[in-house]
C-alpha cells in the first residue's frame, strides 16, 4: 500500500511544572522541569543517529514556549540550526477553554456537567472556550496533507496533537486514539502508514537521572 504521507518522526515536549502539578495546559504554558530538561536531552541523543541520517529534512515546532524550549535542546543534540524549526500554528495543542490551568479532579467538581458532557461524546464535545478533539483531529488531517511528500518531517509538539496527528497518520479508530500515550522519553516514526515508538534506554535515563515518563494528564 503506498502511504499517503511522507515520513514523520514525531516528538513530544518534555516534562512541565504543571505536568507534575497535573493541571491541563492546552494553549496555556509553563516550562520545562528540570527532569523535562533532561528527559529532551535524552531524547535528543537516542533520536541523534537516526535524525544525521536523513537527507531531505524539515523541522516543524509548535509555537507554544515549552515545544520550542524542547526544540531549542534538541538543536543543540543534534547540531541543527535552532532557526530550522519552523512555528507551525497546526501544531499547537487542543484548546481546552475553561479547563485550561485545572485538574481533573478540579473539573469534576465544579464542572460537573462539562465533564459528563466530555465523557459521554469525546469525540465531539467541544469544552466552552476550546476545541473538540474532532476540531483537533481536522486541522492535524489537514496539515498532514498539505506537506510535502519527496521530505521527511521533524516534529515537536504536544500529547493532544501527537495523538491526532498518528491517529491519522496510522488510519487508527478513535477507541485506539483515545488509549495512545505519548512518552516524554520516547519518539515515534511514522512510515508508510505504521508507527515505530523510539524509547530512550533505561541505562541512558539512569545515567541522565531523568524520569521514566514523566508526568501528564490524560483527557
Amino acid at each position: 500500500m503506498t502511504s499517503s504521507y511522507p515520513p514523520v518522526l514525531a516528538v513530544r515536549h518534555g516534562e512541565t511544572q504543571w505536568n507534575v502539578a497535573g493541571r491541563l495546559q492546552g494553549r496555556q504554558d509553563t516550562p520545562l522541569t528540570a527532569n523535562g530538561l533532561r528527559q529532551v536531552l535524552a531524547v535528543g541523543l537516542r533520536l541523534a543517529e537516526k535524525v544525521h541520517a536523513l537527507d531531505d529534512v524539515r523541522f516543524w515546532v509548535s509555537p507554544l514556549p515549552r515545544a520550542r524550549q524542547t526544540a531549542s535542546i534538541l538543536s543543540d543534540a543534534w547540531g541543527v540550526p535552532f532557526d530550522r524549526f519552523v512555528p507551525e500554528t497546526a501544531l499547537v495543542e487542543r484548546a481546552y477553554g475553561e479547563w485550561e490551568g485545572l485538574s481533573l479532579s478540579e473539573i469534576q467538581k465544579n464542572l460537573p456537567e462539562q465533564y459528563a458532557a466530555s465523557a459521554a461524546d469525546p469525540w465531539g464535545y467541544a469544552i466552552p472556550g476550546g476545541e473538540s478533539r474532532r476540531d483537533l483531529a481536522d486541522r492535524l488531517s489537514s496539515w498532514l496533507h498539505n506537506l510535502e511528500l519527496a521530505a521527511t518531517h521533524v516534529v515537536i509538539a504536544h500529547s493532544g496533537t501527537l495523538r491526532a496527528l498518528r491517529g491519522y497518520y496510522t488510519g487508527s479508530s478513535l477507541e485506539a486514539m483515545l488509549a495512545y500515550r505519548e512518552p516524554q522519553t520516547a519518539a515515534f516514526w511514522l512510515e508508510d502508514n505504521k508507527e515505530t515508538q523510539l524509547n530512550v534506554s533505561p541505562s541512558m535515563l539512569q545515567a541522565l537521572g531523568c524520569e521514566s515518563e514523566g508526568r501528564t494528564v490524560w483527557i
